[in-house]
């Protein structure tokens, strides 16, 4: 398999022929994330915000629990929407590194019907619950932590010992994510083992993401994480509009790499028609 400077050096060579899909494409996230972040403030700004004077006990627990509805609501209809994007773009991306030019239009594959998207959502739901389940452990962990840190302050006397608490919970709970992060990455290869064979049912494709990112676990983030210092140049924002894409389609071409090196899906096309008609 190729190392982290190979991949990067086939990334730059592929993203000439389709920066300007691959920023639409970063465009359209942010422009998700924001949809989502606005209807939360106007929600907050409706239930809570407007009448912050008038509401006092039960009343400003009850227009909270609105709003965190309202929100969950809302994250979920956009979840929903995004699916068949995401999977479109996963499509798109790995054709790209494989060498293959593809329409732009491919990245909106997903919605060509309604059997396309439902096929989208129930393999993403299934990966979601997965992934959850994978957190759970290492959620509770970083809980205790900081009720433990509570704890402390409540039973000792000036600031030194919460101080040290606190401060241990939140390095736990970096360690937590690291590790969530890395225990999810079984499920990295699922967008493109579908993009490669659509025709596979939601559980045959999580299985084969576990089964071939097990055999190198460590691959992929030792890629991504010699992009990190390219993190740097994003804090002034404009470079993010080409640093983010380049390291999408590394981590597509890292996790390609693995997936090639299985032979996943050699019998299919590599350019299998996401607008045909799928088996549900």
């Amino acid at each position: 398999m190729k190392n982290a400077k190979e991949l990067k050096k086939q990334v730059f060579s592929r993203m000439s022929g389709c920066i300007g899909e691959l920023c639409t494409m970063f465009f359209l996230s942010v422009g998700g994330l924001t949809l989502f972040v606005l209807a939360c403030l106007m929600a907050e700004e409706k239930l809570i915000g407007s009448r912050i004077d008038s509401l006092y006990g039960d009343k400003l627990t009850g227009a909270r629990l609105a709003l965190f509805i309202v929100c969950t609501a809302v994250f979920v209809l956009l979840v929903v929407a995004v699916t068949p994007f995401v999977y479109g773009s996963s499509w798109y991306r790995i054709q790209q590194i494989r060498g293959n030019s593809v329409h732009a239009r491919s990245i909106f594959s997903c919605y060509a019907s309604v059997g396309k998207m439902w096929q989208v959502l129930r393999l993403n739901s299934m990966l979601i619950l997965g992934m959850l389940g994978r957190i759970l452990p290492y959620a509770a962990v970083s809980a205790l932590t900081f009720c433990a840190a509570g704890a402390v302050d409540r039973i000792s006397d000036g600031n030194t010992a919460y101080n040290i608490s606190f401060t241990a919970a939140v390095l736990i709970t970096i360690a937590m994510i690291i590790l969530a992060m890395r225990s999810n990455n079984i499920y990295a290869a699922v967008p493109f083992l579908y993009a490669l064979d659509p025709s596979r049912s939601p559980s045959e494709l999580i299985s084969e993401s576990k089964r071939i990112m097990k055999k190198d676990p460590g691959y992929v983030g030792e890629v991504m994480f010699s992009l990190s210092p390219l993190l740097i140049p994003c804090l002034i924002i404009f470079p993010m509009i080409f640093i983010i894409p380049y390291m999408q389609m590394v981590y597509a071409a890292a996790v390609n790499e693995l997936i090639a090196a299985d032979g996943f899906g050699e019998q299919e096309s590599d350019t299998i028609d996401l607008e045909a008609p799928l088996t549900v």
